[in-house]
């Protein structure tokens, strides 16, 4: 740029005239500060040699060209943006233009202050130049897309036109916000994938700055939502060349390219049917009554049975301030035994346990925990009348067992608070004594807490229950014998028995997550040893590590691999070939980003890094995010600048699908997860507030067949009320959490076709029929009128209690989850199916925790018949 008059150009740019040469110049910024750097130090330095002969210095030919080139770049750039509205300019390329501002004024800046070592063209120069780049620089500081996002609005208006609804501004924001990275935070019925859908055809519209669609990109989670994708973008648009992939077929398509440039065979699926998760699930069942005939094997499950209600992880004195704290926690800390029994200390749990899990003599021992002796009755201090309650009772024999909360020497443990405390105990443990030694019907046996810590209790025990047995019987012959397995199954309690039974299940669970996290299971062995983990957590990891590595060597066997292998192999892949899909994509649109794993984020990490310029486009509703089970990691989407920076962010805030009713009710749900998701506001577009009713059965947790039958019998009846009014199957939903809960299915089957409603209960799509399944299937899809099911406090309740997340922390390489955030967010996921009605049953003495905090958002009726 000939540089002339600086201020007769500023003017003439003012008014959005650059001379017609500029525009010819067009092309990338060149870094060219280093050389201008040099060509200064050189310069300065011969300037300095001339001031002995006291000759002024001029700034060479090369310094001005190199200063004029970047300006006038410069001035290409800001008119592409701020004038002519051409293209959406970046965070990071604004940060980069106004760099090379401040870089080049730094440049000038070195020739400013030495002017006096040069003749006063250079200086004038300089002075020019100077101005002209903090003009640039100022201009780019303050730009921000405003005007550019309005124009680009109108002008392809007749895009949006084609949706199959009138889209909203915040649409239409996220459709030609095109920033390096880019995350739409969605709300439930706001049409993000609408979004997506005309984003794509936006870009391949645009102009000048259109994208081919082959260099186009779109990841979708499950196949149906791919094939959605392409439909629509072919009906809708023409678009058919776009590439529109699961995560895991992609992870495929980069294994077999990248093996045809290595020459090496491509991996075969162990498991290749449409279904990978339930041939998965199945294999793993397989492997597991495999191993479950082995003796050590059924050890490790016995074992984690006895911890199965050891949630926490024990805390030690150090992870308290004060010693007394520690005491109190101690004191209040209650363990539970096989059969559901709540006892006051580990110890009293091994022998409950130890009773339930032998026979004596062939069979079980009746056994009673701190059954009041009326017979001990005394008056306390106060003249109270009192009936000790020794630990164990052996109702059949007359024999009382006392576990004795005391060292070698008759001390007390120190968490005992105070010694007031301490002399009670020992006060009670005498008057006992004395109550036994006065009579002759019933026997003692007593054991003390420092021989349980011992290797031999069982022995202990055993030699005392037998001795005392003896006495009273010494005609007869005494053995305690192990249980078999399968007996011992029969006799845990109902959540201890359900667990085992969905063992299998959460082991395949287990080693999915630890897959997409790529921990082997040494990485997990080595996590056990380093980390503190609950008795449950060790117990059950042990158990599903045991066949993890059974599983990974019969895969090595069979030199295959499966789909959670294939998305990590595809990284390694992508990082070890340097040319594979290099440049392939311009852009890259995913949807559901909110169920992203750690494999699928570092995928789309390395293709972002093989693809210079490509812009990164993530929808999803943080709010929605129920995949824990599957790996996902919700992290990525609420930290999502930590992973991608400076992201550009817009809402879509108003839902389509739901009257206002359901939607403040859906974020009221969200409230209470504290911390584990994004703010945001939410609105119906129908303000409609139809009463949200939750039916409330009189039956309490002893009356299960009456519950189900009464809000089924309910439910059923309600439905009818609906067809009868003009519904269609369609326009109803039957959700329950947990599918597998037979005694409410087949009371709603019996109840459903004595009333003759059509209702499917195997999982398939029949539009004749109204579905049952459960709330996970269910996301996605929406009805008019929602009944949702057994919504209480219990094992397959909601929230669920014989799914817990935390057996699986060690497989996990995130932050610790609370076991009911994402509890929560399924139930959000059920309460926004819902258009206009949303109807909820629960039972009286078991109300799920969820319905307390939505309590000012709904009505309740009582189920009387």
């Amino acid at each position: 740029m000939v540089l002339g008059n600086r201020n007769e150009n500023l003017s003439e740019f003012k008014k959005g005239k650059l001379r017609s040469f500029i525009l010819s110049l067009i092309s990338p910024i060149t870094n060219s500060f280093k050389r201008i750097y040099e060509i200064c130090i050189t310069e300065i330095l011969e300037v300095r040699n001339k001031i002995l002969k006291i000759e002024k210095g001029t700034i060479s030919e090369e310094a001005k060209k190199n200063i004029e080139k970047d300006i006038s770049e410069l001035y290409l750039k800001h008119e592409l943006y701020n004038i002519r509205k051409e293209s959406y300019l970046t965070y990071h390329e604004q940060k980069d233009l106004i760099d090379i501002c401040a870089k080049c004024l730094t440049a000038c800046s070195s020739f400013k202050n030495r002017s006096k070592l040069f003749d006063e063209p250079s200086n004038d120069f300089v002075n020019k130049s100077i101005i002209e780049l903090s003009y640039l620089s100022s201009e780019l500081k303050r730009y921000d897309n405003e005007e550019f996002i309005q124009q680009r609005i109108q002008k392809y208006d007749y895009l949006f036109q084609k949706s199959s609804f009138p889209l909203d501004n915040s649409q239409k924001r996220a459709i030609v916000t095109d920033d390096t990275h880019n995350l739409v935070v969605a709300g439930a019925g706001s049409g993000k994938t609408e979004v997506l859908i005309t984003r794509t055809a936006y870009l391949t519209e645009r102009a000048p700055d259109k994208v081919d669609a082959k260099k186009i990109l779109i990841l979708a989670y499950q196949n149906k939502a791919a094939e959605e994708v392409k439909n629509r973008l072919k009906d809708r648009f023409s678009i058919e060349e776009a590439e529109v992939r699961t995560f895991h077929s992609l992870g495929k398509k980069i294994l077999e390219e990248g093996s045809k440039i290595s020459g090496k065979e491509t991996p075969k699926l162990k498991f290749s049917g449409s279904n990978f998760n339930k041939e998965f699930s199945n294999y793993i069942d397989h492997l597991f009554n495999l191993r479950k005939t082995n003796g050590d094997f059924q050890k490790k499950i016995v074992d984690y049975m006895r911890l199965y209600h050891d949630n926490e992880v024990i805390k030690s004195q150090e992870d308290f301030q004060k010693k007394e704290e520690f005491y109190k926690y101690m004191a209040n800390l209650t363990y539970t035994a096989l059969d559901g029994t709540e006892v006051k200390s580990e110890a009293e749990r091994a022998i409950l346990n130890f009773f339930i899990s032998h026979n004596l003599n062939g069979e079980r021992v009746k056994i009673r925990y701190e059954d009041p002796a009326r017979w001990m009755m005394y008056t306390d201090s106060n003249g109270n009348k009192k009936s000790p309650k020794p630990d164990f009772f052996f109702p059949d024999y007359d024999i009382y067992l006392e576990h004795w909360a005391i060292d070698k020497n008759g001390g007390v443990p120190d968490w005992f608070e105070g010694k007031n405390a301490s002399e009670e105990y020992k006060l009670g443990m005498k008057r006992k004594k004395e109550k036994f030694a006065q009579q002759d019907k019933y026997s003692l046996v007593e054991i003390a807490s420092y021989e349980f810590k011992g290797e031999k209790f069982e022995e202990i025990l055993i030699e005392r229950m037998t001795k005392a047995l003896k006495i009273k019987y010494p005609n007869k012959d005494f053995k305690f014998t192990p249980i078999p397995y399968d007996q011992l199954i029969s006799r845990v309690n109902y959540g201890c028995k359900e667990s085992v039974r969905g063992l299998s299940f959460n082991i395949s669970r287990f080693i999915t997550i630890a897959k997409t996290y790529n921990l082997p299971p040494e990485s997990v062995k080595q996590r056990l040893r380093s980390e503190r983990w609950s008795a449950k957590q060790e117990a059950f990891a042990g158990i599903a590590l045991d066949i993890y590595e059974l599983y990974e060597n019969e895969l090595r066997a069979e030199n295959k691999i499966d789909f959670a292998d294939m998305i990590n192999l595809a990284v390694k892949e992508l990082k070890e070939n340097q040319e594979l899909y290099r440049n392939s994509f311009a852009q890259i649109l995913i949807d559901e980003y909110q169920d992203i794993s750690a494999q699928r984020y570092e995928l789309i990490h390395e293709l972002m890094k093989k693809n210079g310029g490509c812009k990164l486009f993530c929808v999803g509703d943080d709010w929605q995010s129920i995949m824990g089970f599957s790996g996902s990691d919700l992290d990525f989407f609420v930290n999502f600048p930590e992973y991608f920076d400076h992201p550009a962010r817009t809402d879509l805030s108003v839902n389509y699908r739901s009257c206002k009713s359901i939607v403040d009710t859906g974020a009221e749900v969200i409230k209470h997860n504290r911390g584990s998701h994004i703010e945001k506001n939410t609105f119906a577009r129908n303000t409609t507030e139809n009463p949200i009713k939750i039916y409330v059965s009189k039956y309490n947790r002893r009356s299960t067949n009456l519950y189900y039958s009464q809000i089924a019998s309910h439910c059923v009846y309600s439905i009818k009320h609906y067809l009868d009014d003009g519904y269609e199957p369609k326009d109803i939903l039957l959700l329950s959490r947990i599918g597998k809960n037979l005694k409410m299915k087949n009371m709603l089957m019996e109840y459903a076709k004595t009333q003759a409603v059509p209702i499917s209960f195997d999982g398939s799509k029949n539009p004749n029929k109204i579905p049952f399944m459960t709330v996970h299937k269910s996301k996605g899809l929406q009805a008019k009128a929602v009944f949702l099911l057994d919504v209480v406090e219990d094992l397959y309740g909601f929230p669920c209690e014989i799914e817990n997340p935390d057996i699986f922390e060690p497989a996990i390489l995130s932050r610790k989850r609370d076991r009911y955030e994402e509890e929560r967010r399924l139930f959000y996921v059920a309460v926004t199916r819902a258009m206009n009605d949303l109807i909820i049953y629960t039972r009286k003495d078991s109300v799920s925790k969820f319905i307390h905090e939505i309590e000012n958002k709904v009505t309740f009726y009582e189920l009387n018949n």
